[in-house]
C-alpha cells in the first residue's frame, strides 16, 4: 500500500497521541501527590497504671486489657483519633506526663501544674483492706499500724496527714496485698475495687476482712500541659459525656466492677 502525504501525517498524529496517553498513565496525579505528600496526624498517646482491672496485659494474647482500655478504645471510635496506651507503674505517670511524652490519661486528679484537669470519668471508693485475723473495723483502728499503699497516691486528707499510721511504699498492689496475707503490714490503702479484683484473681480473698472505706476519689480525664495536642480535648471531653448519656460507659464500669 502506497502511503500518501496525508496518511503519513495523520500517522504520526495518532503516533504522538498515544505517547502522550501512555505518559499520562505512568506519571501520578497531581491529586495522588497531595495526598501521599499531606502530612499524617501523630498519635494521641495515653498512659495508665498497669493493675488490673483498670489495665494490665493479657498474658495469653500478649494485649492490653481492662476499664482504662476499653474506654479508649470507645473514645478513638467516637472521635475518629488514633490513640496509643501505654501501661506503667503509677510512680511514673506524673514524670510522663511533667516531660510531655505522653499526652492524656484518666486517673485520680494530678496535680495541676502538670497538667489541664477535663471531664470526670467515674467515681471509686478509696480506704484500706485489712485481715480478716486482725480486722481495721473503724478510722481509729488504723493509729500505730503499719500500712501500704502505692507511691505517689493520696488516700483522704486525714489519712494522709496522720503522722500516727506508719506508711510503706509500693510500685503495685499485688505486693501489698501479698504482704498482708503474710501480715506483714495491718491493711493497703487504695482504690477498693482494685484491690478486691486482684485478690479474687490471686486467691487472697478469703484473708480479707470486710473494707474501711474513706472517701470517694473521682477519675478524671486529664492531659499534660506540656502535649502539644491540647486542641482536642474538647472534642474528647464531649465523647466521655457521649459515653455517659449513652449508657456505654456504665457497662464498661460494671463489667471491671467500678
Amino acid at each position: 500500500m502506497k502511503k500518501t502525504p496525508l496518511f503519513r501525517t495523520i500517522l504520526r498524529h495518532f503516533t504522538c497521541l498515544l505517547s502522550g496517553f501512555a505518559l499520562f498513565i505512568a506519571l501520578p496525579s497531581v491529586a495522588d501527590q497531595s495526598v501521599s505528600d499531606e502530612p499524617t496526624e501523630p498519635p494521641l498517646k495515653f498512659i495508665t497504671i498497669d493493675v488490673a482491672p483498670w489495665a494490665s496485659i493479657n498474658p495469653e494474647t500478649g494485649q492490653p486489657e481492662g476499664a482504662f482500655v476499653a474506654i479508649v478504645d470507645a473514645l478513638s471510635e467516637l472521635t475518629g483519633l488514633t490513640i496509643e496506651t501505654t501501661l506503667t507503674p503509677f510512680a511514673r505517670v506524673d514524670r510522663e506526663l511533667e516531660a510531655g511524652t505522653h499526652d492524656c490519661t484518666i486517673l485520680v486528679p494530678r496535680d495541676e501544674s502538670i497538667v489541664i484537669h477535663g471531664e470526670l470519668v467515674a467515681d471509686h471508693d478509696v480506704g484500706i483492706l485489712s485481715h480478716k485475723d486482725n480486722p481495721i473495723d473503724d478510722y481509729a483502728d488504723l493509729q500505730g499500724t503499719t500500712i501500704s499503699l502505692l507511691r505517689g497516691s493520696a488516700i483522704s486528707p486525714e489519712f494522709d496527714q496522720d503522722e500516727a499510721i506508719n506508711k510503706v511504699y509500693d510500685t503495685d498492689y499485688l505486693i501489698a496485698l501479698r504482704k498482708l496475707d503474710r501480715q506483714r503490714v495491718a491493711g493497703v490503702a487504695g482504690a477498693i475495687p482494685t484491690l478486691k479484683f486482684l485478690a479474687n484473681e490471686n486467691g487472697l480473698e478469703d484473708m480479707l476482712a470486710p473494707a474501711l472505706k474513706l472517701t470517694d476519689i473521682p477519675l478524671m480525664f486529664q492531659c499534660s500541659r506540656q502535649s502539644t495536642q491540647l486542641a482536642l480535648m474538647p472534642s474528647l471531653n464531649a465523647a466521655i459525656e457521649t459515653l455517659k448519656q449513652s449508657g456505654r460507659l456504665e457497662e464498661i464500669t460494671d463489667l471491671y466492677h467500678f
